[in-house]
This record gives C-alpha cells, structure tokens and sequence, in this order.
C-alpha cells in the first residue's frame, strides 16, 4: 500500500450487497439441519473461552465471534477464484469486505482509520451476563482496550495505535503514531480483535472462562461444550447478514446448528466420515485418502498445501544451540527429502517456511536461494559431524525434544529424526506431551533445547515478528538479532509496498541462510473431505485467522440426498 493508496478513501458495499455471490447451486436452499464438522483442530478441545488470555484458537471456536472486517469468499472458489481461503491468517489487500464494520477509510495527517459500523448489529442475549442491545462504536474500543490491558497481550502487538476515538455511536477512528503495514491483520481480522461487549469483559476472570457467557453478534451462539466430545453451535435467530443464492435472498445462518467433533482417533475420525456422521472433514493425511476413496467414493476431495511449517525450534539462547554451526549441523543431518518421499509420500514441499509457497510475491524458491541455503536442504551426515567438532562437540552432545502427541506427523517423524541424528553422535531424548502441557512449556522455564512443532505462516509481516523478533510469544527458537528487530521494525513502518515487499523477502532469506534458528522439515499436503449434500461450500477454511464462521453459516445441507444415500441419522 503507497502513500498515494493511503489519499484514496476505500469504501467498499454493504454485506448484503457483496454477499450476494451466486453459488453454482440448482436446488432450493433446505433451511436448518446440523453441519457435522471434524475440523482442522479435530484433536483440540479450546485452549480456553477466556478471549483476554490471547489464545490462538479464540476465533475458531467462538463462533458468535465477529470482527471489524474479514475475507470476501467472491475471491475464493465461488466467485472468482483467487483465493482458495484456506491460509490461516494471510488476506491480501483488496481481498478484504466489511464485517461488523458496514466500510472503511485510510486517511493521512493525521494517520488513521475510520471504520463506519453497520446499523442494527445485535449483541446476543446471555443470561446473566447482558440483555440484547445494539452494537454501538464505545463496544469496539473497549473490547480493544480492555484485551491490550490483559497480562497475556503480545508485547508490541498495538504499539502502533495512538489512540481510539468514537465520534458517533457508529463509527470508530484508530489513530497511529506511525503507519503499520499490517494494520488490517492486527486490527481488524487477526487473531485477537474479535469484538466482546464491555459486559463480558467486566466479568471475573472465573466468569470469562465459562463458554455459557460467551457474548457476540455472529451468526451462532455457543449451545453445548462437551471437553473431548463435541462443541455445539446454535443458530443466532437476530444475525444481521444474508446471502443471496439463485436471485433469492436469504437470511444467515441457513443452518440451525454447526457440531465440532472433537475426535483424537485418527482411525475414528475417518470411520464417521465414511458412515456419513461427519458431513465435513477438513485435514486428511495422505494415507487414508485412498481407503476413503474406496470406501466412500462419493466423497469430494480438495488438496492442499499445509498452511504451517514444521520444524524443530531450537534453543539459540543456551548451549549448544547458540552456536550457528550446530543448527546447521542438525539441518544436513537429517535427510529432509527421505522424509519427503517416504513419510509424506512425496505429499508436500520441504521450504514452505517461513513464507508459504503461495505468497508468489513474496517466497523464494529453494533453488534460487544462496548455496549456504540449499546446502541446509542436503543431506550429508559427514559434514554434520564436520561441523559439530568445529564447534567443540566432537562426540556429540544429548537433548530433549518437546514433541505434541496432536500430530499424527509429528509422532511419525520424531523416530526418524531421533535415528538420524544417533548417526552423528547427537543423543535425542523425545519427550511427548498432550497439546495444553505441550504449549505451555514453549517459552517457559521447562523448554527444552529442541521443540517440534506446527506454526501457522499466518503472514509475511507476522510471520516474521513472532517467530523470530527478540522476546515474543511464540518465538519457541528464543531467536534474538538486534539488527533482525530493527530491520523487520523498518519493514513494518515503509509504507510504500514495494519496498516493505522487497525488505520482507530480504530477511525471510536471511533466516532461512544465516540465522537458522530451527531445523527446517518438510511442509506435509492436506486434504479435506465432504459428501455431496453438504450444499454452497467449496472447502473454504478461513475468512480471516482461523475464523470459519461466514464459511459454515452459508452452508446447507440437501437432506433428501443424505437420506436415498443411506447416510441420514
């Protein structure tokens, strides 16, 4: 975005106007019905339902959850196919529609936005906690105030914002102290700027964690949680939105209920999708593709790259990790295109991180990287012990890696990075862990020296900042370069785009070359999976970080279908 793009007010068209996507649908829209979903995170129970905690996971499971503006699916699969809408957190520019914000301005001198609220939002009734009311522009500051305040806030995470002010009940003005080149991500479709009313945030800390307090103006309410059994969504009765199908508009969602499965059998997730219990399943590994494919061939199937890295984070703030040598020792150590071929089948990319392959302006492919780059992509154990003796560690030294029972990869590669790595005299002590054990070490005092993990590249600003800025949350690597900060500090502040790009691309290579803070592991390919009455999707995942709630309230279910194929409950 330039200067000159900044001078341009940007208005964009009410929901109604540009939800109006004419889906490839014949059939009338069968109104209500459950969408059975085994999600992405099928193994993940919440992190936590108290959102001033920061957790990750917020907007995939508070589905009554809204934010200023979100992802327009007309770009996706349904429309015009720019997008596949399935990054966790990556929308480019002009890719972006209101939400609970009805439109938008970017004005100079001062730097700000001004966001115009759509009239007539509703705040859901919840018992004890707030009557139905309007959504009003003092409601967006305060939920931002209020998160900013909390102890677990991202150091820096709205450094940028000024001040807020609302001038009127419906719109609100974010001024900056200096421009943001990833101001829409941390302000208005992120991870943490879901909108929650003053009367939820005033609520005791005990109070916020209860999911039957859980406020919002989105298009479901939270109905049941059942920890390691399924999370129920009941359709919001007062949501604003609609869409439009074959000329008719029609009010959202078109479902009465949403079902996450939580479902950590791997084996049991994929029999109730062949059973027709499940009607969406979002992540398949590779090996069962073909069982499903015999088992119920009428499934439709969408392949996809992985949206994280995988890698093992390496402690370069203790001994032996903060010598540069042995990281790279640990990378030609392993032989990641083995692994590729033999443990993914070939299904997936080995450099996909930290910028994903399908930011085409951004990443850079392995073979136009420097040779010191591609060397860490080669195996040759002689070298690793080469280096390893250069940097004092002739006979090798013994770690701990922190490994995540949730992966089914991750389980699957840790023995075979365990047996490379006794080769050249590194003793691997693989420590497994349920997922809440598991993210609370990462950055705390029990961390250990290597730690194997999924990351989402969300993207390529925040990809950069959190994993490898000095001091943040989810930099598990404890990477710290006080030229890195200043540069990627710099990045941020250039509001002109090609050379923020140009910046980007610079310290992305730079990671991956000189710094290597992690062992870099093959990225694995997806697949999702759905039967063919689920109507008006198009395996879409995200509208904005790991936000599926447009997606699933757009869905219907043809349940005549379901039922002559032998499928209905």
């Amino acid at each position: 975005m330039t200067l000159r793009t900044l001078r341009t007010t940007l208005v964009l068209a009410t929901l109604g106007a540009a939800g109006a996507i004419q889906a490839a649908e014949e059939a009338t829209p069968q109104l209500g019905g459950t969408v059975n979903i085994s999600t992405m995170y099928r193994t993940l129970d919440a992190t936590t339902w108290d959102l001033q905690n920061w957790t990750w996971k917020g907007n995939h499971d508070n589905l009554q959850l809204e934010s200023l503006l979100r992802g327009d699916l007309q770009y996706g699969p349904r429309g015009k196919n720019e997008n596949s809408f399935v990054e966790q957190a990556y929308i480019p520019y002009n890719q972006l529609e209101g939400s609970l914000a009805e439109s938008w301005e970017v004005k100079e001198d001062p730097m700000r936005v001004i966001f115009h609220l759509r009239k007539g939002v509703q705040w859901q009734e919840v018992p004890g906690v707030m009557k139905k009311r309007e959504l009003v522009a003092n409601d967006v500051i305060t939920s931002f105030q209020s998160r900013g305040e909390s102890p677990r806030a991202i150091p820096t995470f709205w450094d940028f914002i000024e001040r807020w002010e609302a001038p009127d009940d419906h719109t609100v003005i974010a001024y900056f102290n200096q421009f943001h080149g990833n101001w829409p991500y941390r302000i208005a479709w992120g991870y943490y700027d879901g909108i929650s009313p003053p009367e939820w945030q005033n609520l005791s800390e005990e109070k916020r964690a209860d999911w039957r307090n859980a406020a919002g103006t989105g298009p479901y309410r939270i109905e049941k949680i059942e920890t390691g059994r399924q999370q129920v969504y009941a359709k919001n009765d007062d949501y604003w939105d609609s869409v439009t199908l074959n000329g008719k508009e029609y009010p959202l969602p078109l479902n009465d209920k949403v079902v996450y499965h939580i479902i950590k059998d791997e084996a049991s997730a994929v029999a109730a999708l062949s059973s027709g219990r499940i009607d969406i399943m979002e992540a398949i590994r590779w090996q069962l593709v073909d069982q499903l494919k015999k088992t119920a061939p009428e499934l439709q199937f969408r392949k996809n790259l992985s949206t994280n890295g995988t890698y093992i984070a390496l402690r370069t703030d203790q001994k032996p990790f903060n010598d540069v040598r042995v990281r790279r020792a640990l990378n030609i150590a392993v032989d990641q295109k083995a692994i590729l071929s033999s443990l993914l089948n070939g299904e997936g990319e080995l450099l996909n991180y930290p910028f994903a392959q399908r930011w085409t302006e951004f990443y850079t492919p392995l073979d136009q990287l420097s040779p010191e780059a591609r060397e860490l992509f080669e195996y040759d154990p002689e070298k690793a012990k080469k280096l390893l003796a250069e940097a004092g560690y002739p006979k090798g030294f013994s770690f701990d890696l922190q490994v995540c029972s949730c992966s089914p990869y991750h389980m699957d590669v840790a023995p075979m990075l365990q047996a490379y790595y006794q080769q050249v005299g590194v003793k691997v002590n693989i420590k497994t862990m349920e997922y809440g054990a598991f993210r609370s070490n990462m950055r705390g005092k029990t961390q250990a020296g290597g730690y194997l993990m999924n990351n989402g590249s969300g993207n390529p600003i925040q990809v950069l900042r959190k994993s490898f800025r000095t001091d943040q949350t989810w930099n598990a690597s404890w990477y710290s370069n006080e030229e890195f900060d200043r540069k990627i500090d710099a990045a941020i502040k250039e509001p002109d785009t090609e050379k923020r790009n140009a910046m980007l691309k610079e310290l992305n290579n730079f990671i991956i070359e000189e710094a290597v803070p992690h062992v870099w592991l093959p990225t694995e390919m997806g697949y999702s999976a759905w039967w063919p009455w689920v109507k008006n999707y198009y395996g879409e995942q995200r509208i904005g970080a790991v936000k599926p709630n447009a997606i699933y309230s757009r869905i219907w279910i043809d349940q005549k279908m379901k039922e002559s194929m032998g499928k209905a409950r």
